[in-house]
């Protein structure tokens, strides 16, 4: 592996780390935001994790032309990060939905939001139930995917036109 090549992979996963502060910091922002009912900060936070997935894909791209020993360390450190970047989907659809509870009638809006966030924890609870991830996820996590459904329940029991959503 050229010294060039493994500067950019350097650089890569600096800026996924990067961009993970800023997937975090994008999620407590979006999450004051759905609370006051003020969607930019959610759309900012939806737009940092497509970031995120997008830098995924290049280091995915990169590591396909490094010895196995590098690759493997980097899928690692891609492990790691994805199961971070899953607990704060999670913790934040939980935080978005007991946020969408709160409001009696949800605009069309907010109503956009919530379906994004129940296909982002569909996707998450696909991801964390795969042969990767057992044993390695917070149990904790799994109690928090309970939480969400619960409260994904009585928003749907408000709000039964987002019944026919897919």
């Amino acid at each position: 592996m050229s010294q060039a090549a493994e500067r950019k992979l350097k650089d890569l996963l600096g800026a996924l780390d990067r961009t993970l502060a800023t997937v975090t910091a994008a999620a407590e922002a979006a999450r004051a935001g759905v609370r006051v009912r003020a969607l930019a900060p959610y759309y900012d936070y939806r737009a940092s994790l497509d970031e995120y997935e997008a830098i995924v894909l290049v280091i995915r791209n990169a590591i396909t032309q490094q010895s196995e020993a590098v690759a493997e360390r980097t899928r690692q450190i891609l492990l790691q990060r994805e199961r971070q970047i899953l607990a704060l989907s999670i913790r934040s659809a939980l935080d978005f939905f007991f946020a969408l509870s709160a409001i009696p009638n949800l605009s069309l809006g907010i109503r956009e939001c919530f379906t994004q966030e129940l296909r982002s924890l569909k996707s998450a609870e696909r991801r964390i139930s795969s042969e990767i991830h057992r044993g390695a996820i917070s149990p904790d996590l799994q109690g928090d995917l309970e939480t969400a459904r619960e409260i994904l329940g009585e928003i749907m029991h408000k709000a039964p036109t987002l019944l026919s959503f897919d």
